[in-house]
């Protein structure tokens, strides 16, 4: 049913959401299902695990948080708790009804982009704002919620995925129209978000560059992220520079995964990239056979690479680049 969440492995089992609106749990032997959670609505947000939980949202901002088997464990929902909505959220007599007017985008709720969780908190992209989420065993505590400040216009932006550094800070890539975008950095203490930006990802009307589409890949400090246009495939951010590295590779959407010295990546012409992370040496690729684009993050596991393309196979590499 084209779904466009990717799977997770929590233990024995492998969890998947589906646009088709019910989450599934299986086996990851033998295949079998373990567990079907009915949502009522699509799951286009990747589950991620933490600790000894999973948690995922559906469409709608319903989050969940389940044990490795799938059972529920709570259950938590934006649109209810933080916009006060209780009708049909599908609904835009509902909306009509509860808004006594117009509805406007300062009523959008929709996670449509991957979460992403630090211990046992859990960090949701829900319509424009940002919510903190803390997994009470039972229950979760909202710790925070945060909206983009104004930047080269004041409409709500649009949130992308969420990464988190080992420190806990969140970075998320957001835009408003006219390509305004920003890399920002997020960090909750004392239940107060404290916010900056990573150097040289600010692009708006009448300046070069065109703004990112996915999450960042984060190491210490530093901050990889792949852009639309060329010459800047992948480039990395650094706290001490203003203007970013290039390091090689073509255009691209999808977020690159880091190696132990390398970048893996997939370009809007169809090829692999393996860029060194070092920078000014030889970055390799792989052409696939019909130069689809490749939007989505590559995976890499025990020495093979696979790659998922818009011609509708799943490629796999084995040492050396050789096709497995």
């Amino acid at each position: 049913c084209n779904n466009v969440s990717s799977p997770v492995i929590a233990g024995d089992y492998v969890h998947f959401g589906t646009t088709a609106g019910s989450y599934y749990v299986l086996n990851r032997t033998d295949g079998a299902l373990v567990k079907e959670i009915v949502c009522g609505e699509p799951i286009f947000s990747a589950p991620v695990v933490s600790q000894d939980r999973v948690y995922f949202a559906t469409l709608g901002s319903q989050v969940y948080a389940v044990q490795p088997n799938g059972d529920v464990c709570w259950t938590w929902d934006f649109v209810k708790e933080v916009m006060g909505f209780t009708g049909d959220r599908w609904s835009g007599q509902d909306w009509l009804k509860h808004k006594q007017g117009r509805v406007t985008w300062e009523d959008r709720f929709c996670c449509s982009r991957d979460l992403a969780a630090h211990g046992k908190m859990v960090v949701i992209p829900a319509g424009a704002k940002t919510v903190w989420l803390e997994d009470a065993g039972s229950n979760a505590a909202v710790r925070a919620i945060w909206k983009i400040p104004n930047l080269a216009g004041n409409l709500d932006p649009a949130v992308y995925g969420q990464s988190i550094g080992e420190d806990g800070a969140v970075y998320t890539q957001w835009h408003r129209r006219d390509n305004a975008g920003r890399v920002e950095i997020m960090r909750l203490k004392d239940g107060e978000v404290h916010y900056d930006s990573v150097p040289g990802t600010l692009t708006k009307l009448g300046e070069p560059g065109l703004l990112s589409f996915c999450s960042v890949s984060i190491r210490g400090q530093d901050v990889y992220r792949c852009r639309p246009q060329m010459g800047a495939g992948l480039c990395k951010h650094s706290p001490d520079r203003q203007e970013p590295q290039y390091l090689g590779g073509y255009p691209s959407i999808a977020s690159p995964i880091l190696l132990k010295d390398k970048a893996v990546y997939g370009g809007l012409d169809g090829k692999l990239y393996v860029v060194p992370l070092s920078g000014g040496e030889d970055v390799w690729s792989f052409k696939t056979p019909f130069d689809a684009p490749i939007s989505a993050p590559a995976a890499a596991c025990d020495g093979r690479i696979y790659i998922g393309c818009e011609d509708g196979y799943l490629y796999v590499l084995g040492p050396g680049g050789k096709a497995a």
